[in-house]
């Protein structure tokens, strides 16, 4: 008799809903394989995204603004006016220019115009030797029966009128002026009224220092005539002795100047100080030295800061 097979036996294999059992495996691996994909999609991209956030972009740094050092002679001015003040019967400016760095230190009544005085025959000096560098004048040529150079050097070691008479009215006080505006100096050149401030008498010395007005060969023949002056008691007897000074000074009716290149260990400067007193007399003479002295001591050891 045939056995019947019971449907029973079916279960073993296909289960109570007819899922054949053999096909477990291949599902497994199937199901690995999706999740594998998958973790790998995300472990793929997962560097970019930290590489991007790696390599953002730096924010810019705003830039330190330098700081100048301190000026070592911030107080220059200050000492210069206190020595000033010191005479307080008179007129002064005073105007220090370092030849180093070309600092320019003002005081007193800088901005004012004095009557220059025997400073202003440094204009005829420097523009008759500008015209000999032009080769439109000599040295060696008669002016009114006397030498040129003779008169040059009359004119600054002895201060001789005379001499610059004759010198300003061979050049005229027309071409003089216009010597000095082409130098962009401001100052007024006529007769009987030569008028200049301390910064643009001082601007002037600094262009003889740096050799703009004249060949090496003049400067040294103008330096040596100015280190023998026959004053010296006014810048350079406030000075060691051992400074060098090139100067020419001026006084006339209550005005007393000077005005020089100094030169001491390195330390070189532009010094003009312009006194007047009120009363146009020579009777303050010994208060315009005194003020004289202490605005270049001030200035000489705030210099040697520097």
């Amino acid at each position: 008799m045939r056995r019947h097979r019971h449907s029973s036996d079916n279960i073993a294999t296909t289960g109570a809903s007819g899922f054949d059992a053999k096909l477990i495996p291949a599902l497994a691996l199937f199901t690995l394989l999706v999740l594998a994909v998958f973790l790998g999609y995300h472990i793929d991209n997962t560097p970019a995204v930290i590489h991007q956030a790696v390599v953002a972009k730096p924010v810019a740094k705003k830039a330190t603004p330098a700081v100048a050092p301190p000026d070592p002679l911030a107080t220059l001015t200050p000492d210069m006016n206190a020595a000033i003040a010191t005479q307080p019967g008179l007129s002064a400016s005073a105007t220090f220019i370092d030849l180093n760095t070309g600092k320019e230190y003002d005081a007193g009544s800088y901005t004012q115009n004095y009557e220059a005085a025997s400073t202003s025959k440094l204009v005829a000096v420097f523009d008759y030797i500008h015209q000999v560098e032009l080769r439109k004048a000599t040295l060696t040529q008669s002016i009114q029966g006397e030498q040129a150079q003779d008169i040059i050097m009359r004119m600054i070691v002895y201060s001789d009128n005379d001499a610059w008479t004759k010198l300003n009215t061979y050049l005229t006080m027309k071409q003089e002026q216009a010597y000095i505006n082409s130098l962009g100096l401001t100052a007024i050149i006529q007769v009987d009224n030569m008028q200049f401030s301390t910064p643009n008498m001082a601007k002037l010395l600094q262009l003889l220092y740096q050799g703009k007005l004249m060949n090496s060969i003049n400067q040294a023949m103008v330096y040596n005539y100015m280190s023998h002056t026959t004053v010296k008691n006014l810048i350079q007897a406030a000075l060691p002795s051992d400074a060098t000074v090139y100067h020419k000074y001026g006084q006339i009716d209550g005005v007393l100047h000077d005005a020089g290149i100094v030169e001491y260990q390195g330390h070189n400067f532009v010094l003009v100080v312009y006194t007047n007193n009120a009363a146009g007399t020579s009777g303050l003479h010994n208060a315009q030295v005194n003020l004289i002295h202490a605005v270049t001591t001030a200035a000489f050891d705030d210099s040697m800061k520097s």
